[in-house]
């Protein structure tokens, strides 16, 4: 279970990169949830005493957390996965489920088990990301294993069937947005498994007739004017584009260079901004360190992410190059959705924004993913690619 563990063939770019966008999500945090400052601060404890350390404290407890999930899912040999995938699996099904009894309501999704005594709450549908990647993984593995591909039209439909099980329940829990990243992370495995150009084709026509008909018929009122502010925003109603336009002023009052972190006021520091500290942190983070600042935390996320892809291919088995693909498609998702619902250009789904977004669950899921592809690039030498001929 914990052979061929070993620091010296850890990945230590991803390390680095990774522990500092979680270092300057820390920052980031801190400047937009403080109180607004008047320029008077002349010491640390004067900058001190402006911070939501309730926030921050908790933020940092996460991070905490999510760096021992991460050791777990370095040190055990990621073939292991596959004998723990069903049971991983099962549990976040159950889990799901229990929702609809236990779960309590959050921004209009049924996503939350809520712990009152311990202020905290769990999202199962953030942890069934990494469940889906574990269970896609072993199934499209097995068939590239046998076949050299998703060639055949069971695999396909066996592998979609543990998407949709998860996929389904979360829909009728009104949570789109992690149903969306369902979807990504199976197509980014099912894209680097090498299916068959008519499957796409089909998948493609079904999306052309399914999503008309799930926008007039199962998506609230609600969930509708989001798409219809990404659409159209003049043909919708002010509520409607509050989120985004907010969101857009903040982030064009940074201009260039920005405000500042703990500078001036920051109209995230004064509340104008909803979610500032979750799903619209981008904003905030934009408007303290402006376009140049903002642009720089992109490219950082970029070459993370090529980063990533070449670790995939350079994975000795198929197992373990579908397990990268799919924390590949888990942060591609969040973060092309997250930057582009705050600026206009993706409708607001509510997905945070990785290692910076306030969350337990999220970050939970980011740095487990962070585990699995160092766990791949550590054991590479140990793997033989297998093909159908041998």
């Amino acid at each position: 279970m914990f052979q061929n563990f070993s620091l010296r063939k850890i990945d230590w770019f991803t390390v680095l990169l990774s522990l500092a966008i979680i270092g300057f999500g820390i920052v980031a945090l801190a400047s937009v949830m403080s109180k607004p400052y008047d320029g008077t601060e002349a010491s640390l404890s004067d900058y001190l005493s402006h911070f939501n350390q309730e926030y921050l404290k908790k933020h940092i407890v996460n991070i905490a957390v999510g760096m021992a999930a991460l050791s777990v899912f370095l040190v055990v040999d990621y073939e292991y996965f596959k004998h723990l995938a069903w049971l991983m699996y099962a549990g976040i099904i159950g889990l799901l489920l229990m929702l609809f009894v236990f779960g309590a309501v959050r921004g209009g999704a049924l996503g939350w088990f809520v712990f009152d005594s311990l202020e905290r709450a769990i999202q199962p549908g953030e942890l069934s990301k990494i469940a889906v990647i574990v269970m896609e993984a072993k199934i499209v593995s097995k068939a590239m294993d046998e076949n050299g591909g998703l060639f055949r039209f069971t695999d396909v439909l066996k592998a979609l069937a543990f998407t949709a099980i998860p996929f389904l329940i979360i829909v009728r829990q009104s949570d789109y947005g992690t149903a969306i990243v369902l979807l990504v992370i199976t197509v980014a495995i099912f894209f680097a498994a090498r299916i068959r150009w008519y499957y796409i084709v089909g998948a493609a026509g079904a999306a052309a007739v399914g999503l008309p008909l799930v926008y007039k018929f199962i998506l609230t009122d609600t969930q509708r004017q989001r798409i219809d502010v990404f659409l159209d925003p003049s043909a919708v109603s002010s509520d409607a584009r509050y989120h985004v336009e907010r969101s857009q002023m903040a982030i064009g009052s940074g201009r260039l260079n920005g405000k500042g972190l703990f500078a001036e006021p920051t109209l995230s520091q004064l509340r104008y901004v909803p979610a500032r500290h979750t799903d619209f942190i981008f904003s905030g983070i934009t408007e303290a360190i402006g376009f140049i600042g903002s642009a720089v935390l992109i490219a950082a996320y970029f070459i993370l992410v090529i980063r990533w892809i070449y670790i995939a291919m350079r994975a000795r088995d198929n197992f373990g190059m579908l397990l990268v693909v799919g924390v590949v498609g888990l942060f591609t998702a969040h973060i092309f959705e997250n930057i582009g619902m705050t600026m206009g250009i993706m409708p607001v789904t509510g997905i945070p924004l990785p290692f910076i977004s306030y969350g337990g669950s999220n970050m939970l899921v980011n740095l487990i993913g962070v585990g699995i592809v160092l766990n791949v690039y550590m054991r590479r030498i140990h793997r033989t690619r297998l093909h159908p001929n041998g």
